[in-house]
């Protein structure tokens, strides 16, 4: 208890710094979801009343950002009015039990390793995790210590440097068209997942060195065969949620191939909307690729993930140029527009230099290996003696420490999905 009770007071002063607005909403919405949780077991009427309170600040966030109301309300919304969702249902369908002691319930709701990216827990699975907390310190701190310091290079060493040129392509949607609109999808694949999954390879490894286990949110996105695959690889936690809360009430495949491209389809707004009223179009075009997906797979795994890996790119358009209008006009350039005037002199400014090209390339083949490797490269490390660990723990530091882009410090919305 008093260990529980350490890191929630920990997290909330830390968590305090974001503003005093953010705090009080965070309190008000966990008392209101704790005390819901007490009374709505097989009581529809308060499971839908939590639901709408829980999810209404939220909703206002997502659809009317322009109004001030983002001011008053905290980092990290986008994720625990999720979590608060989750256990009042899970209570409500017994799945778990209803949590008597508030405290532990905060802290499930402002665990600080999962505020600000996730991933998106269930309250049984954090309450589980927290019972058998592992006690084997060597583990929990070479392991812990190891995976955040490769979320730390893939953020400070790749996603970082490669946020300086995506700052030029997205800014001047006259001049970097075409040609290089496309490689900006591209880029900005690559920045988005070494950001993200970066982030939370941190979250994770902080949470193993406190002994919590968490959720795995990323299953090497980039390396699905399909749209659909990739869904299930990105953002995993998310899509578990969209898939309990929304697919499966909606009916799920249980209503014929029709209705389920329908379900499918609304669910893939809903992660639009999530995201943001700008997305909806975003999301409604991929729940029609994942309707649609076989249509693009052939026999070769290749260049199934070739095609996959460019759909996607392309869909990021809207995360890259903001309103929905503009990503469209740039994905169009890419066809109307292929190499615009001056195409060679633009290059020259995308703001990289010779030494980031030779950070880069050799960073990104790490990346692809490891991620070609995965399970190997784990058993390996976690078979690996003392001296074996420390060093790569050591020589990591070492590179992102010479080889890192910073800013002025570390700063929770410098993740790009803490935006959301």
């Amino acid at each position: 208890m008093i260990f529980e009770l350490a890191v929630l007071l920990a997290g909330l002063a830390i968590y305090l710094t974001y503003g005093i607005w953010g705090a009080v909403m965070l309190l008000l919405m966990s008392v209101i979801c704790f005390v819901t949780g007490l009374f709505v077991y097989r009581r529809k009427w308060l499971l839908i009343a939590g639901t709408a309170v829980t999810a209404l600040p939220l909703l206002l966030l997502k659809t009317a950002p322009i109004t001030g109301l983002s001011l008053a309300f905290s980092f990290g919304l986008s994720y625990f009015s999720l979590q608060m969702i989750s256990y009042i249902s899970d209570v409500y369908k017994g799945k778990t039990e209803a949590e008597k002691n508030f405290p532990r319930f905060l802290l499930y709701v402002s665990y600080l390793p999962h505020m600000f990216v996730g991933p998106i827990e269930r309250y049984g699975s954090f309450s589980l995790a927290l019972e058998n907390r592992s006690m084997d310190t060597y583990e929990n701190i070479t392991g812990g210590l190891m995976r955040t310091a490769w979320g730390g290079f893939k953020k400070i060493v790749i996603a970082n440097r490669l946020s300086v040129p995506m700052a030029i392509l997205a800014s001047d949607t006259e001049r970097f068209r075409g040609i290089y609109a496309l490689a900006a999808m591209f880029v900005y694949s690559i920045q988005l997942y070494c950001d993200f999954s970066g982030g939370m390879d941190m979250a994770l490894g902080v949470s193993k060195m406190l002994g919590i286990g968490m959720s795995e949110n990323f299953d090497r996105p980039y390396f699905s065969e399909t749209v659909q695959e990739f869904w299930r690889k990105w953002h995993i936690t998310l899509g578990s949620w969209l898939r309990d809360h929304i697919y499966i009430p909606l009916g799920g495949n249980r209503k014929g191939k029709l209705m389920r491209a329908v379900n499918l389809v609304i669910t893939f707004l809903a992660s639009g909307l999530w995201h943001g009223i700008h997305y909806i179009l975003w999301g409604i075009i991929n729940g029609l690729l994942v309707v649609t997906g076989d249509l693009f797979k052939t026999k070769n795994r290749t260049v199934n993930r070739v095609i996959t890996f460019i759909l996607i790119s392309v869909l990021w358009s809207f995360f890259i140029w903001q309103g929905t209008g503009t990503a469209l006009f740039m994905m169009g350039s890419v066809f109307t527009d292929i190499i615009p005037s001056g195409a060679g002199d633009s290059f020259k400014d995308l703001g990289l230099t010779l030494t980031d090209a030779l950070v880069l390339i050799p960073s990104l083949l790490i990346l692809f290996i490891y991620d070609c490797r995965k399970e190997k490269i784990d058993e390996g490390l976690k078979n690996m003696g003392v001296t074996g660990r420390w060093s790569i723990i050591m020589a990591i530091a070492l590179i992102i420490l010479v080889f890192g882009t910073y800013g002025l410090g570390f700063n929770a919305t410098d993740f790009i999905y803490s935006r959301f």
